[in-house]
């Protein structure tokens, strides 16, 4: 009638299985990671903010840009949304790997930028669009194409 109601005990987990807080470690083995170049992170900030405005404004002028003449109207508007995607897309994959010396990501992110400026300068010549999109991308895009390429050295 009596049941054995004492727990057998548990050991504690082994070093490997808890937390290791760094008052356990010697001072040598503490291992401090390098502080985020701020630079970038401005750089990747306005690239995205660049994007998310070139992908807003197409949408936001969408029913204006339908009465547009000429042939060119959907081609520019699919144009400036991809770069305004590739643009915003990378911007944020490089401000959230900022530590990471992948070449290739701020090659393409340059690069995307560039275009993504390139094709807002263009889209000045279409009547929907004039400077909501040119502007911008002097103020913003300039800026942190000139610091992300001059952090690619």
């Amino acid at each position: 009638m009596l049941e054995n109601t004492h727990r057998p005990s548990t050991p504690p987990p082994p070093a490997a299985h808890r937390r290791i807080q760094s008052m356990d470690m010697p001072g040598e083995q503490v291992y401090i990671r390098d502080a985020v170049p701020k630079r970038r992170l401005a750089a990747c900030v306005l690239s995205m903010i660049l994007g998310c405005w070139m992908l807003a404004v197409p949408i936001a002028l969408i029913d204006g840009l339908k009465d547009v003449p000429g042939p060119w109207m959907g081609a520019v508007t699919v144009i400036i949304a991809a770069c305004a995607v590739a643009t915003a897309a990378l911007g944020g994959f490089r401000f959230f790997n900022a530590l990471e010396e992948r070449k290739w990501v701020s090659i393409a992110l340059v690069a995307s930028l560039t275009v993504a400026v390139a094709a807002a300068l263009v889209s000045a010549s279409v009547p929907g669009y004039e400077l909501l999109l040119a502007i911008p991308a002097l103020v913003v895009g300039g800026p942190a194409l000139f610091i992300l390429a001059r952090d690619l050295r």
